[in-house]
């Protein structure tokens, strides 16, 4: 599962790299999981909310395409995120594709929570936002959006979860080629 080139991974004195990643097809799995269960459960409330909410036609025309726009917007978030956390140049960043997904790949260490802080904000504003927005204002494009967005932010849901015991200050640093990071353990020299 490339990402892009392989790039040397940094090394910080003092530290020593461990590898975490996931795997794609179980993010995958996931993510289908998650936006099925979230989407029921907000169609659920809409119609127990707003019994004549209705989905026409056109609306499937503009959710494949507000869901476009939103893989795009989910992966510039990522970016924009870490980048104003840890205060470098968009040369930092990289986006493409790899097998199962996309990506934005920031080339800079950081603590574990700015990590955490920019792994979560794009299912935060792509998708639990418009899928509140959704069923408060009764519309199922919304809610149904929102619910694909929250399973489409499953990878790195998982990727914070395989970091969860480390203490906030703990250096992370991106993966460049696979679903995942490197957390970097002080090492005791005595």
């Amino acid at each position: 599962m490339k990402k892009k080139k392989e790039e040397p991974l940094p090394q910080i004195e003092g530290y020593e790299p461990e590898q975490r990643t996931i795997s794609m097809l179980a993010a995958n799995i996931w993510a289908v999981v998650v936006m099925v269960v979230a989407g029921g459960v907000g169609w659920w409330l809409i119609k127990w909310i707003h019994p004549d909410a209705a989905l026409a036609a056109v609306d499937m025309l503009w959710f494949i395409a507000m869901f476009c726009v939103g893989i795009v917007v989910h992966e510039l978030i990522h970016g924009l995120t870490w980048i104003a956390l840890v205060k470098e140049s968009f040369s930092h960043l990289s986006f493409g594709t790899m097998p199962g997904g996309v990506y934005c790949h920031i080339d800079v260490p950081m603590s574990k929570r700015k990590y955490v802080v920019g792994a979560l904000m794009p299912g935060l504003l792509t998708g639990v936002v418009p899928w509140l927005a959704g069923i408060a204002a009764g519309s199922l494009l919304w809610t149904l959006l929102g619910a694909v967005m929250i399973g489409a932010a499953m990878g790195d849901i998982m990727i914070v979860w395989c970091i969860r015991k480390e203490t906030p200050d703990t250096l992370v640093y991106d993966h460049p080629s696979l679903g995942g990071c490197y957390v970097y353990r002080k090492i005791d020299i005595q």
